[in-house]
Order: structure tokens, then C-alpha cells, then sequence
């Protein structure tokens, strides 16, 4: 999907027809469609769909052009969905299915700029706010909140629920997904796939008529897939309206009714039951690259599905010939903070092998991968890469000794255009030919004059992964290259892959998919949450199952036999734990606090803490000074109930900054005539330098003070939603703020790993100062995807028009009192503040 700004509505242009009504659409000039059938198995358990006269929604010869673009990305689709039906969208990569299902959800052009032509009708059921659901590819990038119950809320605040209506809304939608125990719980320790049940359940909460499920498993490890598959069928069985978008489909072909099966120009070319369709299309499908050549049809339901994933065709990963090991790792422990991520990980990968990095998510693949390319540094242990100490080697060596392709392809961007990117330089017009044939094989030779962060996401992983396998190098370290691709393109990368391999350079690479491990893979590492499980060859592994159970790689198609029991949530506790969120802030800013200041209304303690700052900016002398910085201090011991480590913890990054300003005035501050002063080279101490140092140092540790005694006792969610209940600032404004705090931990890490990228590319900048200039590009554009994906989302779940411009325009979950002491509070803090001033001056 692509799109040329951030929600910026009202651009796209709507050159076609909306109706909504319960009458029956017109019917001229509609192309013969296919009624939905009833599911040929599992009869008892699986709803009927009659046939029906009125669809809830039709589509009829649309076509869709995003901005920019020379070609329509849709074409000629005329298409039905009607009540209680289950449709698949299948295609290759790029095809159009999402911008499909955008339109189906009223997403294009209101969210998303766009040109639509053709007619489009929806049934009054889906037009109101919230009547479509839409769960997105990304778990994280679709929430606005920082709490399960918050997040529910949302949507039900924008259909204007009333308050006390809202929780029984909330508990339905989470017994539905298997949530109940999380309704208080901080959604960022969740696991994928019960982030993903999550946005299901946002979904389920305003009752939508249908719900769109864009690729919900793209993210996802095996496990966590089966759990969002489960919720799919729990669904389908409840007769809930489904439009489903995945590759990973065989397991959901006994629970679908309809599959629509798109071509790489953007055409629907095929409809009807999807048993029959895609029996009788299979070979069209692996024509397309929608599945593998080496997949061959089957009924599903007369599979052996105990034995299915270890079946296939037979291991052909090379064995290397030689001992000598590419890298070897020693008592390896990594940990983030307290948090272990594996402990005591010992492993050789044999040079010119190709290894296999597989596990659960939260296991730590992306850590090892990292550690052994020298981006990570161990806790202890040691690290080795061809015979040497990976840290005795230099970062231009270490470029030329190995590849690294992130999992986020942005980060390795460098050029303004895809020539250039993908020949590491800037190559003018003429592109030279083995560049040409680069892009031919990954399908992006009318691309080489764009900017690489325009391209779509799978067009940007083709790329980079280009790119990196490009040059030569002993060994290619890759971060799930196949993620997002379609048969076709995975099939590319990895036959790149085996012809390195096969020249005698050394694989390794992280992946989910393990049919993939079977057809390519030498060696397999299984990682579990805290160790190395298992070490070996593939043959080895899929010998013992027992082990593939622990680790969750058997593959989906396995697991559809335990659908009808759907197990519970047992165990996710477990996996939620593992997964740590990043950044102090947001544990710091909603953290339940006992004392008196929690109480206080946050809006208004706000603005009172903004009063005393401007008063205490007022302090001129040393006593002044010090007496305005003790004040918030004390109340951070008294009124915050903080101890004394967590008040120096949160004081001590500001202490060493205001150390150096007192020196700085002490040194060169401007003195009187006549004035005792003490020479050292350049510099003169003064003792009037050193006072006024010490005046403007603690006058500022007194303004971070009082701003750390609010960010200590303040829950961030009710100051957000108080600002808009309480000084009617636009919901729009309050909740995309609180949006966005959601990921201002992230560009930490971001700014860490576009500066790995650089250095493994030998492209980073020598001098430091220039650093923010050279990122600048690759971080604004990720927060523009960002905003662009959490915008729509929350446009999705209704957040446009009265509920997102006005503060009465909504009902609230969290309802932000006023009260006496809110003010007694305030005016008596002002008042200490100016007292402490007049007295002691």
C-alpha cells in the first residue's frame, strides 16, 4: 500500500458513487458473481450462509490510482460481500488486496489518499461509525493507548456509548478473544499474537457489521499464529461477516466460504467456493507466485495433520565441507536491563554452511543475529567470527566481512534513488548492467528512478535485501528476508541466497517459515525464550517433534485438528511476561502512585505546576534559588511518595549537564572591575561566577524538579483525556499526542540501528555533528509511517468528524473529576512559592 502524506483528507479524489440504504443496489452493469456457499465440512460447526438478494457491500467496475502513480493499482473490480459470508482475497505481493479491503472499509480517500472510480455501495449497517472492523498487518502500530481497557474504550467513546454501557461492551468483546484476565493489563508486554487477538477484540467491541482481517500473521511465529487463526474460526462459527487477507491460508480453507484470487495487475480474475477455486486454479496460483512450486493441492481435511509438517520434499541444504567455524559463541548471556533474553549460549555455525535461526517471537533471533555481526554486545561471554574476536575487528573490515539485511528494510537506505541504492553509489542514468539484471530479478526495474521510501514495504524488503546480497562477502547475515513476500519473491531471494552459498559464502538467516528450513537450510538453531534449545540439521530436527512443539514451529496447517477444542489462553502469561517494553517513560508516567499528588486532577495540576515554574523563574539570589528547587524536591518525598533512590534516579541525568553550566560560569563569566579573579590558561574563576553559576543552575533543576513531580505522580492516559474533557482541547489533538508518546521510546532504538546499518555499509558519517543530517530522512520517514498506519487505525475504530474534533463531540470511559483540592493544592503550591521568594528577599 501506498500513500503520499499523512492522512491529509479531503485530497483524494471520490470520482464514484456511494450509496448506503437497505434496499437492494442497482444491478446493471454488474458481472456475474458467485452466491456464497455453506462450508462443504465441518457442517455442525460452522454456520450457514443462505443465499441472499442484498450484499453489504458491491462493487461495481472500481478502479483505485494513488497519488502519483501513472497506473491504477485496481482495476475493473466488481465484486460482492454479502451478510454472515467468510472471503478470502488472495494474490501475489503488490496486487491490491489491502487497498481492496481499504475501500471495502471506507478507509479510501478519507484516510488514505487515493482516486476511486466506479460505484461503490455499502449497506446502511456499515455506514454508520465503527460498522467495519479492521484489524491491521502490524499489532503495534494499531493502537492509540497504553491499557487494555483504554484501548477497548476508544472506539466505544467515538460510537458516543454510554459510560455505564461501556464495560459490558468491553468484557463481551473480551470473552470472545479469551482476554478477560487482561482487562487491566499494559498491552505492550503482550505477545503477537495476543496483541493481535487484542485488536480483534477493539474491533468486536462497536459490534461491526463485517470485520477485515488485513494479514493479521505477517509478524507472527507459528504459536501466535495459530492463536489469531483459532480467534478467525471462533468468528466464522459465530456468523460474523469476514474479509480475510493471508498467505498463510491452508488452514483457514475449511472455515472460508468464497475466495477471490487477484492478479499481479490488480484484476480479480477468479471468484467463487474456495474448495473448488482453488482446485481448480492451483496451477494459475503458483504461476503467480501466491504459492510455492514444491506446494501441491490438497484437501485439508484429508491431511494427516499429525504428520504433516514433517513431511515435504527431501533436505538439500549443502553441508560445508570444512571445520573451520564462521562464528563461534562462548557462555553467551545478553540481557536488556534486568531482563535476560538467553543465558549461557554456546554454538559454532560451521563456515560455508547455511543456518537457520528459528523460534518463538521474544526468543531472541534478532538479538543472536546481531551479537554475531558485532551490533550487540554481550553481557558476558565471548564472540568470534572467522578465527579472530569479533571486537578485533575494525568496522571498515567487518563491512567487508559480512552482510547484514535488517528486518526493517529503511534502515540500510542510503540514496535517493533505487539505482544507486541498490550499486551502493550514485550511478547517474546509465545503470550499469549487473545492477539492471538485479532489478529485473526482484521485480523492481520500472523503479530505479524512485526514492526507495516511496516504494511499498514489500518493494522496500526486495530492495534491501538486494542490496545486501549484492556485493561479495564471506558471510550474509539476514533478518527474516522472506517477511511479507509472496512465493514468487521468497523463491528469488532464497535461490540468491543458495547460489552465494553454493560459491561458498556462509548463511545464516532468522526466519518463521519452515518450509523454507527444509528446502535451503544446512544447520537450524531453535532458540527459546532464555536458551538455546536445540543445534543441528534439519533432518535432526524434524526428527524430534517434541522439540518442535517446545519452540511452536509446527506449521499452522497442523494445528487446524485443535480448532474445535480451542484451547485456552494457558501459558500466554508466560510469553506476555517475556516481552518488555522500551523506555523508561511510559512505566514511569502511568505508574499507579499512593500519595497525595496521584489524587489531583492531572489537567490542573498541570497548569498549577506551569504557575509555580514561571513564579520560581523569578528567584535571583543563591537562598532563593535553593529554596525553590527544596520545595519540589520535598514534595516528591512527602506529597509523590517516592524514596530517596527513585528521586536521585530521576534527578541524576540533569545533575551532570547543570555541573558543567556551574563551571562554565565559574570559568567565564563577566566580572566587574576590580574583582578577585583566579587565572588558569585561558580561563578566570570567579566567585561571583560561581554564585551566579549556582543561581541559574538550581533555578533550572527547580523547573525539571516540579516537572518530575508531575511526570512521577500522573497517569499520562488520564491527562490526555482530562485536557479534552476538562479545557475542551480537540480529541484529535489530545489522543494523537498520547498516539505518539506510544512510540517515542522507539527512536531511541531507532537511531541506534540506522547507525549499525551505516557502519556495516562503511557509509557512516565520521564526525558525529553530522549524524542528525544524515538520518534525518530515514527517521522522519518512519514516523510518517508510523502516524500514517496509527491514524488510520484509529480512523478505523471511528476516531473522525464530532469525535475527533470536538471534546463534546464524544463519551468518555475515563471519566476526570475536578475537585476542592485540586485548587486548595495549586493555590497553596503558588502561594509557598512566592512566600519562600518575598521572605527571603
Amino acid at each position: 500500500m501506498r500513500t503520499s502524506g499523512v492522512n491529509q483528507k479531503g485530497r483524494g479524489s471520490q470520482q464514484f458513487s456511494v450509496l448506503a440504504g437497505p434496499a437492494a443496489p442497482p444491478s446493471t452493469s454488474v458481472a456475474p458473481r458467485t452466491r456464497p456457499a455453506a462450508p462443504r465440512t465441518r457442517p455442525a460447526a460452522s454456520p450457514s450462509t443462505p443465499p441472499q438478494s442484498t450484499p453489504l457491500i458491491r462493487l461495481e467496475d472500481v478502479a483505485i490510482t494513488y497519488e502519483g502513480a501513472e497506473q491504477p493499482v485496481l482495476s475493473g473490480v466488481n465484486l460482492d460481500i454479502f451478510r454472515g459470508e467468510a472471503v478470502l482475497f488472495l494474490g501475489p505481493s503488490g496486487c491490491g488486496k489491502s487497498t481492496l479491503a481499504l475501500l471495502c472499509a471506507g478507509l479510501i480517500p478519507r484516510a488514505v489518499e487515493g482516486q476511486v472510480t466506479g460505484q461503490v455501495w455499502r449497506h446502511a449497517e456499515l455506514e454508520r461509525s465503527g460498522g467495519i472492523g479492521y484489524v491491521f498487518q502490524d499489532p503495534d502500530t494499531q493502537f492509540c493507548m497504553l491499557q487494555v481497557d483504554d484501548e477497548l474504550a476508544f472506539g466505544l467513546e467515538n460510537l458516543c456509548i454510554p459510560n455505564p454501557d461501556m464495560g459490558m461492551h468491553m468484557d463481551a468483546a473480551l470473552a470472545r478473544v479469551e482476554l478477560s484476565s487482561y482487562k487491566q493489563a499494559r498491552h505492550e508486554h503482550f505477545s503477537g499474537g495476543m496483541k493481535q487477538k487484542l485488536a480483534i477484540a477493539t474491533a468486536l467491541a462497536m459490534s461491526p457489521g463485517m470485520l477485515v482481517l488485513d494479514e493479521p500473521t505477517a509478524n507472527l511465529d507459528p504459536l501466535s499464529t495459530q492463536q489469531v487463526f483459532q480467534q478467525i474460526v471462533r468468528l466464522r462459527q459465530q456468523g460474523q461477516t469476514l474479509l480475510v487477507i493471508e498467505h498463510k491460508f491452508e488452514a483457514l480453507v475449511p472455515w472460508m466460504d468464497r475466495v477471490v484470487l487477484f492478479n499481479r495487475e490488480g484484476q480479480v480474475v477468479f471468484s467463487g467456493p474456495i474448495r473448488e477455486t482453488l482446485a481448480a486454479h492451483w496451477s494459475w496460483l503458483v504461476a503467480q507466485g501466491v504459492v510455492s512450486p514444491w506446494q501441491e493441492w490438497t484437501d485439508v481435511d484429508k491431511v494427516d495433520q499429525k504428520t504433516v509438517s514433517l513431511q515435504g520434499p527431501s533436505l538439500s541444504g549443502r553441508l560445508p565441507e570444512e571445520a573451520l567455524a564462521a562464528f563461534s559463541l562462548r557462555n553467551g548471556e545478553l540481557r536488556y536491563g534486568l531482563q535476560a533474553v538467553w543465558t549461557g549460549v554456546s554454538l559454532d555455525i560451521p563456515k560455508g554452511s547455511f543456518t537457520a535461526i528459528v523460534g518463538p517471537n521474544g526468543s531472541g533471533k534478532s538479538s543472536l543475529l546481531q551479537v554475531l555481526s558485532g551490533l550487540q554486545r554481550l553481557t558476558s561471554g565471548t564472540v568470534e567470527a572467522y578465527g579472530r574476536t569479533l571486537k578485533d575487528w575494525k568496522t571498515n573490515e567487518r563491512a567487508q566481512l559480512l552482510s547484514y539485511c535488517f528486518q526493517n528494510p529503511e534502515y540500510q537506505f542510503i540514496y535517493e534513488r533505487v539505482g544507486d541504492e541498490l550499486a551502493n553509489r550514485v550511478v547517474g542514468k546509465e545503470i550499469p548492467a549487473d545492477v539492471t539484471q538485479l532489478l529485473i530479478e526482484f521485480g523492481l526495474e520500472k523503479l530505479s528512478q524512485q526514492s526507495p521510501f516511496s516504494l511499498s514495504q514489500g518493494e522496500k524488503r526486495r530492495l534491501s535485501v538486494a542490496a545486501m546480497l549484492r556485493e561479495s562477502h564471506q558471510a550474509y547475515v539476514l533478518d527474516e528476508p522472506t517477511f511479507g513476500q509472496d512465493a514468487r519473491t521468497q523463491q528469488t531471494i532464497m535461490d540468491k541466497m543458495k547460489s552465494l552459498n553454493e560459491a561458498g559464502s556462509t548463511i545464516v538467516m532468522s526466519t518463521h517459515d519452515m518450509d523454507l528450513v527444509r528446502q535451503f537450510a544446512s544447520h537450524v538453531l531453535v532458540l527459546i525464550p532464555g536458551k538455546l534449545r536445540f543445534a543441528g540439521t534439519p533432518q535432526e530436527l524434524f526428527a524430534q517433534p517434541e522439540v518442535m512443539r517446545e519452540a511452536h514451529l509446527l506449521a499452522e496447517k497442523t494445528l487446524t485438528q485443535d480448532f474445535e477444542q480451542f484451547p485456552s489462553s494457558h501459558g500466554l502469561e508466560q510469553i506476555a511476561q517475556q516481552e518488555t517494553s522500551s523506555g523508561e517513560w511510559g512505566t514511569v508516567a502511568t505508574q499507579v502512585r499512593r500519595g497525595f499528588t496521584q489524587r489531583l486532577n492531572p489537567p490542573w495540576h498541570l497548569l498549577f505546576t506551569l504557575g509555580a515554574i514561571g513564579v520560581a523563574l523569578g528567584a535571583h539570589t543563591l537562598p532563593q534559588a535553593l529554596a525553590v528547587f527544596l520545595l519540589p524536591v520535598g514534595l516528591m518525598f512527602t506529597a509523590a511518595r517516592l524514596g530517596p533512590i527513585q528521586v536521585v534516579k530521576r534527578l541524576s541525568p540533569f545533575l551532570g549537564f547543570y555541573i558543567l553550566y556551574v563551571w562554565t560560569m565559574t570559568a567565564y563569566a563577566k566580572v566587574s572591575p576590580g574583582t578577585p579573579v583566579f587565572r588558569i590558561l585561558w580561563m578566570h574563576l570567579s566567585f561571583p561566577g560561581l554564585i551566579l553559576g549556582l543561581i541559574l543552575a538550581l533555578r533550572m533543576l527547580a523547573t525539571v524538579s516540579f516537572g518530575l513531580l508531575l511526570i512521577s505522580s500522573t497517569d499520562i492516559t488520564k491527562l490526555v483525556v482530562g485536557l479534552s474533557q476538562n479545557f475542551h482541547v480537540p480529541p484529535k489533538f489530545a489522543y494523537g499526542t498520547l498516539a505518539g508518546i506510544r512510540f517515542a521510546p522507539l527512536f531511541q532504538s531507532e537511531w541506534g540501528k540506522l547507525r549499525q546499518a551505516r557502519q556495516l555499509r562503511g557509509k557512516d558519517s565520521r564526525w558525529r555533528v553530522m549524524r542528525p543530517i544524515t538520518y534525518a530522512l530515514p527517521l522522519l520517514t518512519q514516523a510518517v509511517r508510523m502516524s500514517e498506519r496509527v491514524a488510520c487505525a484509529m480512523e478505523a475504530r471511528g476516531f473522525f468528524g464530532r469525535p475527533a474534533d470536538l471534546s463534546q463531540g464524544r463519551t468518555y470511559y475515563r471519566i476526570v473529576r475536578i475537585h476542592w483540592w485540586d485548587f486548595a493544592y495549586g493555590i497553596g503550591l503558588m502561594a509557598t512559592v512566592t512566600g519562600l521568594l518575598l521572605w527571603i528577599h
